[in-house]
């Protein structure tokens, strides 16, 4: 009798099907770019987990396909987990910090467009519903102005280039690769970018609530693929660079320039924004903008959409 009980347990594990792959949404950002990286070197595979990296062109939508359940995991700022709690049902909950914007988040005008204060009444580019709304935000406050002082125009990151290209716009909101297309015009210039106010727009993996709960143990194993790519992006930068750059379809050297515009964010240093309160700090003040923007009416999440003990875990040996 033991024995047939035993023959039908390893009947019933052997049957047991394996888990679906973590489906990771990966939008052209340089600090999301070693997800692919892992991939690429097969960590994931020496982890243990299965992924599948569905990219997006922007932002925008990867929060949709997020909103939808269409992927498990996203690369994104802190805005697009806020909006997507606002439009949707679902729980957003951010594990990891990536990296955070030190001038790859620029303000793009015509060189006859000075400095932020002249673009009063003038046409600016922006994917609403996403970072480019804090982003433009900071920039506008700085001179004293706000989106009531220029001519909004809601346009997804590729269609903003190809108008302001076209003559069509005035300045344009945006990050790389698509801010290198737009400085290669001989009429554009930086009026302003997140130099200015470092550390302030941070870059974040996010998944559902629901995937904390039951594949808590692959998204460590994801941010220890991920801590390995960064590893070996920093012992073999040229290398690691070329292969990121290939995906985003920019030379390696334009891929090294838009790292120079970012900070990158290990796995030592996510204790300083999830259990230090810096990130949820962040979260709320994100929050604040998005509501005196009238684009929120939920109250803040709080520690509901942060779990920092998947890092803990995945430093732990």
């Amino acid at each position: 009798m033991r024995l047939l009980m035993l023959l039908l347990c390893l009947l019933l594990v052997s049957c047991t099907p394996p888990p679906p792959p973590l489906r990771i949404g990966l939008n052209a950002w340089p600090g999301y770019e070693f997800l692919y990286l892992a991939e690429h070197l097969k960590y994931y595979r020496d982890e243990g987990i299965e992924v599948q990296i569905i990219p997006f062109s922007t932002l925008g939508d990867g929060r949709r396909a997020f909103e939808r359940g269409q992927v498990d995991v996203m690369g994104s700022t802190l805005l697009e987990p806020l909006m997507a709690r606002e439009l949707a049902p679902v729980e957003p909950v951010a594990f990891y910090v990536t990296d955070y914007s030190n001038g790859a988040d620029m303000l793009i005008a015509r060189k006859s467009i000075p400095d932020v204060a002249g673009l009063r009444g003038k046409r600016l580019g922006l994917e609403s519903g996403t970072v480019d709304v804090l982003t433009a935000g900071l920039a506008l406050r700085s001179a004293q102005m706000g989106y009531a002082d220029v001519d909004l125009q809601n346009l997804t990151q590729p269609q903003a280039v190809n108008a302001y290209l076209r003559g069509e716009l005035d300045a344009i909101q945006t990050y790389p690769p698509f801010s290198q297309s737009v400085l290669k015009s001989e009429d554009a210039h930086v009026i302003f970018d997140t130099a200015r106010s470092p550390g302030n727009v941070v870059d974040i993996l996010v998944t559902h609530k629901d995937m904390v709960r039951t594949r808590r143990d692959d998204l460590v194993k994801l941010v220890r693929a991920f801590h390995r790519a960064q590893q070996y992006h920093r012992a073999h930068p040229t290398e690691a660079n070329a292969i990121m750059a290939g995906r985003e379809g920019i030379s390696p050297t334009e891929f090294a320039d838009s790292l120079k515009g970012i900070q990158l964010v290990y796995l030592p240093d996510q204790a300083s924004y999830f259990q230090q309160g810096k990130l949820a700090r962040l979260m709320l003040t994100t929050h604040q903008t998005l509501q005196s923007l009238n684009l929120l009416k939920q109250t803040p999440c709080g520690a509901a959409c942060l779990d920092g003990s998947i890092t803990q875990r995945a430093g732990t040996p």
